[in-house]
């Protein structure tokens, strides 16, 4: 063996393993990508907001051409059928308490239910909102009587006068409201009469002023709105007592003021005039003219 030869082995006897040997061991492990979830894929993320699209301009379409709130009345509708079907309560008989005024065709109109219909199904609070709807009609209440009764309460506004407008003649409450009634209630014959265009709208100034002199009220029979702006009062005795445009509750205090002292009322006088602050004019019955006199005559100066 040459001197310039190595030995092979190492100092313990075994082979010393060359540099070749430890990078073919040496396997680099490859770091593999993960793959990209379902639902980041270009095309299915495309397609989702496609179909997202879709359906939201669908329901705003068929919202805007009334397809949904049809749809959903057809569906109230098959559901009523179905109680109705199923239902051993059904309705025999509406009982309507507290009507003076309001027709029975206007009352069942604003129930809108007819014989045969599920006393389950009727909507009482709906109903009750379309009673209250009536113009004459200050409250009412619906109720279910089992086995097949709608039983109504109606509280109505009372009537406080009756319009004359030509040949008709209108029930009128305290608040000007109107209606025409099918019948006229008891003691419509003690109601004020009223006369003139305009006049229900202002009646409840009317019974202000009447307030101030209950005595004058109670011998009243009528009375004329004039020219959209001032009264004529007619008493049981066929007076006629011409108020004014301005200040009427010290025109009628003056007047009861002069019947206390002379019974002006209860005299021959057909026309009581007060429209002047400072002056009366007075008329006798059977007079040919339906005006005061040009000389009018003043209170202090009256020989009544």
């Amino acid at each position: 063996m040459k001197a310039g030869t190595r030995n092979p082995t190492s100092s313990g006897g075994t082979p010393r393993r060359r540099d070749y040997d430890r990078r073919r061991k040496k396997k680099r492990s490859v770091a593999r990508k993960p793959g990209r979830p379902i639902w980041r894929q270009p095309v299915l993320l495309g397609l989702i907001v496609l179909l997202l699209g879709l359906g939201g301009g669908g329901g705003w379409l068929a919202w805007k051409q009334g397809w949904l709130a049809t749809a959903q009345e057809r569906v109230a509708e098959v559901s009523h059928r179905v109680v109705i079907a199923l239902t051993p309560f059904k309705l025999a008989d509406v009982t309507v308490e507290g009507r003076d005024y309001v027709t029975r065709e206007a009352i069942l109109a604003a129930l809108n239910v007819k014989a045969g219909d599920s006393l389950l199904g009727i909507d009482l609070q709906a109903a009750r909102h379309r009673l209250e709807a009536i113009d004459w009609v200050a409250s009412a209440t619906v109720e279910r009587r089992l086995p097949d009764t709608l039983y109504v309460t109606l509280k109505e506004r009372r009537a406080v006068a009756i319009w004359q407008n030509g040949n008709e003649y209108t029930l009128i409450d305290q608040n000007g409201r109107t209606v025409r009634a099918s019948r006229m209630p008891p003691g419509a014959d003690t109601l004020l009469l009223l006369g003139g265009p305009g006049a229900p709208e202002h009646v409840g100034d009317l019974l202000l002023l009447l307030a101030y002199e209950p005595y004058i009220a109670k011998q009243m029979r009528a009375a004329v709105w004039v020219g959209q702006r001032r009264w004529n009062l007619i008493l049981k005795n066929d007076t006629e007592i011409r108020l004014p445009e301005e200040d009427a509750v010290a025109a009628l205090q003056r007047l009861a003021k002069l019947d206390s002292d002379y019974k002006l009322l209860s005299r021959e006088f057909g026309v009581i005039d007060l429209r002047l602050p400072d002056k009366l004019y007075l008329r006798k019955r059977g007079s040919a003219s339906d005006t005061p006199s040009p000389e009018p005559t003043k209170t202090a100066q009256s020989k009544v």
